[in-house]
């Protein structure tokens, strides 16, 4: 897909900079992770960004269905979680029921980006 000669910039501390710092919540969407891309990578059409992000992220579902787990180095860990049957209640009427077990899929950041998003917000960003 992509050849060896496509260069991506560097994801270190350094480059997390260039983030939002309003303080607004801002959630971030396919359409931006492909912008993000393609800017990032010179070689890379608009088009081919979109793509690879969606094959990257269904690449990461297809696994996580099969009860997989998914490690990205320096990033986090994507892990099947299964719960078991409990009771709950219904916050609308109080009442009682049972809640079935279930697999969730959780996220574990890594230590490295525990590190950086500690920075940050000890910087007052």
């Amino acid at each position: 897909m992509l050849d060896k000669a496509l260069e991506v910039k560097d994801l270190s501390p350094d480059a997390l900079d260039d983030h939002d710092t309003s303080g607004d919540r801002h959630t971030v969407t396919r359409r931006e992770l492909a912008r993000s891309l393609f800017v990032a990578c010179d070689r890379l059409a608009h088009r081919q960004a979109a793509t690879l992000v969606d094959q990257v992220l269904e690449e990461i579902s297809e696994t996580l269905i099969k009860g997989e787990n998914v490690t990205l180095c320096n990033f986090g860990k994507f892990v099947i979680v299964e719960k078991k049957e409990r009771k709950g209640r219904n916050p609308r009427t109080g009442d009682f029921a049972l809640v079935k077990p279930r697999k969730v899929v959780s996220f574990r950041a890594s230590k490295y980006l525990k590190s950086i998003v500690s920075k940050t917000d000890a910087a007052g960003c």
